[in-house]
């Protein structure tokens, strides 16, 4: 605190006066006793002990009459952040509008983003030409490319008009993060940030685990303008999941979505639409959904094509009654049909063979397109055992082993790489399998449980059969009309089994198909980001007749396509990390991939490949809600869908004071806090350069000087 008048503070000496007054009125008196009055010595006594003490409040209240006076015509002054007395303080100003549809929310008379908007421009007017002025949505703090100072006032108060709600979300940390990076080149010492934003909880984010420990330069302020306090209501799409595993031309593709209603009431009627490209589909269901709920609402799409499919799920039917915030009410997802999958076939002997090719064959005949023609579906190359260690695995969608004796350590190493990058491989030991070699190379080498041993039927068991079947398996969804017989199914044309392995299982391992006498046929071992599928028998004749079974065809087809990484498309979230590995892609022609979010329109972006790193994040790329399709010379390379943070939909709000006791805390330092009813200028003002105190100092002294006159009239009464 200082004074604009300090001179005036001299009158404290006026303090005396009072003081003096008092000792002259204690003015000692003889006092004479009367032996009729004696009775009374007690009663005066108590009574002159009032007096005295009432005399002493009135002194006090004289003091402070005096003293508040003086302070008064003195000014005091509580100094802002930019005080520097009479000199005008150059100031680096960054202003961040906090531009996440969570903002649609609406209060009294506006929406919360549009109020956000005027306060801008009301502080817009508060600044003076000296200072240096940045701006930034939230959605565009980070960008390497974006321009943040502005010279011209105009030209910025035209473009925070302009701006509109974004699908991208960030966090209070990360915005205080990029607006320190933002402010660091400038010269001027004293820094300011204001951010205006709604309080939405999952934007402050009091997690001390997600923080990220930003803390605050000691000349920079953080201003935080708050435009409202309502929570609107809203219903919105939380995710979308692609259900199926397997992806074929004709066969239908299960997707989930869920719907959530973020509301104290329920609501009812809501309809759900899906649609996909390229062959145009629609289908719609109507649902209703309870007060602070969710529901799963299942669709099925067939895809008539090979190649990327598209396509979005939609909450059609709004209501501002029950839906303020439009920008959650619609996801997208892709995936990808394969045209071919490409297997390495692995054997000692071609006869090895004779009946997964007839498989594979039978299935590619039921693929024929409406002309009759028979589509290649299986690309497959064949070697011996000992060829495995020059062929370049990663070419391949799967790889097939079928009886090899044995595996170097060499070969382990290779397809222990193989699976871990994402590759499948399918084995079936034979007749020439060396269990030793297994275990202690491959397996080993793999981290998966062992093989135990052999297992041939005799007399207390002629043979085994299939005991159990895990029918909920991506292998067998869609194999049965009705998901109801289809383990009675399986288990009624279950092969018998004369000898097989003992398949143990255990850690990155989990049991397809059991056998009765507590064996395994069929185990999926998962590790990295591939799978293997180990098979207790030969795919011949020589240990079962499981290939004479209806059940032989579609478990081998259905196996190849769930463990063939061909449908690698992960969503992404709007305007975060998603690295795309190109290397991937075969060679491509030109070191530039063009980037669009509508398949016909200009490209939204160029990507540039790095000749000694193909992995590339495309977070820049990635800006709003949509199917991206990344093309080189008009041929689909990939396509991948982007969503919004469903955080973004949760519409709760953190008051001023804990707002304010949450970033003391995540940031180090304390933050300024305006709220809705502040009167936006006065209070800005007040922040930076300060605010006299001379009103209360004046109400102060009257306050006692009224005091004084009370306790005074109490004596003489």
């Amino acid at each position: 605190m200082t004074f604009l008048n300090p001179a005036i503070l001299w009158g404290l000496l006026a303090v005396s006066v009072p003081i003096i007054i008092h000792i002259f009125n204690l003015k000692r008196t003889k006092k004479i006793e009367f032996s009729t009055l004696m009775f009374l010595k007690e009663i005066q006594q108590s009574k002159y002990r009032r007096v005295k003490l009432k005399q002493l409040l009135i002194l006090l209240c004289r003091i402070a009459f005096v003293i508040f006076a003086v302070l008064a015509f003195s000014r005091p002054f509580e100094k802002g952040y930019l005080f520097s007395g009479n000199s005008k303080v150059r100031s680096s100003v960054l202003m961040i509008l906090d531009d996440s549809f969570s903002m649609l929310n609406r209060e009294a008379q506006n929406s919360d983003f549009e109020i956000a908007k005027s306060k801008q421009l009301e502080t817009l007017n508060i600044f003076d030409e000296n200072d240096e002025i940045y701006f930034s949505t939230v959605s565009d703090l980070g960008k390497p490319s974006k321009t943040f100072i502005y010279t011209n006032i105009d030209a910025l108060k035209d473009t925070i008009k302009n701006t509109k709600v974004s699908d991208i979300t960030r966090d209070v940390n990360s915005a205080i993060y990029f607006a320190n990076r933002i402010l660091e080149s400038s010269s001027n010492p004293n820094k300011e940030i204001f951010l205006y934003t709604d309080g939405q909880k999952s934007f402050i984010n009091s997690n001390p685990a997600a923080s990220t420990s930003i803390k605050m330069p000691e000349l920079t302020k953080l201003n935080v303008i708050l435009s409202g306090y309502r929570k609107g209501a809203n219903l919105s799409i939380d995710t979308v999941n692609i259900v199926s595993k397997i992806f074929e031309k004709n066969k239908a593709v299960k997707i989930k979505c869920t719907v959530s209603n973020h509301n104290v009431f329920n609501v009812s009627n809501k309809s759900v639409v899906i649609t996909s490209e390229p062959k145009k589909y629609r289908d719609e269901k109507v649902i209703d959904i309870p007060a602070n709920s969710s529901v799963e609402v299942e669709f099925s799409i067939v895809p008539g094509a090979s190649g990327f499919i598209n396509g979005s799920v939609e909450l059609a039917e709004k209501e501002i009654s029950d839906d303020e915030i439009p920008n959650d009410n619609k996801q997208y997802f892709a995936f990808y049909v394969p045209e071919k999958i490409k297997a390495l076939m692995v054997s000692e002997s071609a006869s090895d063979l004779a009946y997964l090719k007839l498989a594979l064959a039978s299935s590619e005949e039921m693929m024929k397109d409406s002309s009759g023609t028979k589509a290649v579906f299986y690309d497959i190359d064949q070697v011996t055992g000992s060829d495995l260690s020059k062929k370049d695995l990663s070419v391949y969608n799967c790889v097939i082993i079928v009886n090899k004796t044995s595996f170097t350590p060499d070969e382990a190493a290779k397809l222990k790489e193989y699976v871990y990058n994402g590759g499948g491989a399918v084995i079936y030991p034979g007749a020439n399998t060396n269990i030793d070699n297994y275990n202690n190379v491959l397996l080993k080498e793999l981290d998966v449980p062992y093989i135990n041993s052999r297992f041939t039927a005799g007399e207390n068991i002629q043979s085994f059969r299939f005991d159990n079947v895990d029918v909920s398996h991506p292998i067998f969804d869609g194999m049965f009309t009705q998901k109801t017989n289809a383990k009675d199914n399986i288990l009624k044309d279950s092969p018998e089994i004369k000898s097989g392995f003992d398949l143990l299982t255990g850690n990155n391992s989990e049991p397809i198909i059991t056998l009765s006498g507590n064996k395994n046929f069929l185990v999926e071992y998962s590790r990295g980001k591939g799978k293997a599928l180990l098979f207790a028998v030969p795919p011949d004749m020589s240990a079962s007749n499981y290939p004479a079974k209806t059940i032989f065809s579609p478990v081998t087809v259905r196996s190849i396509l769930y463990i063939s990484p061909v449908n690698p498309i992960k969503p992404a979230i709007t305007g975060k990390d998603y690295f795309l590995d190109f290397s991937g892609f075969g060679k491509l022609d030109t070191s530039t991939i063009n980037i669009s979010s509508a398949p016909g329109d200009k490209p939204d972006g160029q990507i540039k490949l790095n000749e000694k790193n193909d992995l590339v994040n495309l977070k820049y790329f990635l800006n709003s809600n949509s199917t991206y399709r990344l093309t080189q010379k008009s041929a689909a390379l990939f396509e991948l869908p982007a969503n919004f943070d469903k955080n973004e939909s949760l519409l709760d709000k953190y008051t001023a004071k804990e707002i304010s006791g949450i970033l003391k805390t995540q940031l180090g330092s304390d933050v300024n806090i305006i709220t809705p009813e502040s009167t936006l200028t006065a209070s800005i003002l007040e922040l930076r350069t300060g605010k006299e105190m001379w009103q209360w100092a004046l109400v102060l002294a009257l306050l006692f000087l009224l005091a004084e006159f009370f306790i005074a009239r109490s004596i003489k009464s």
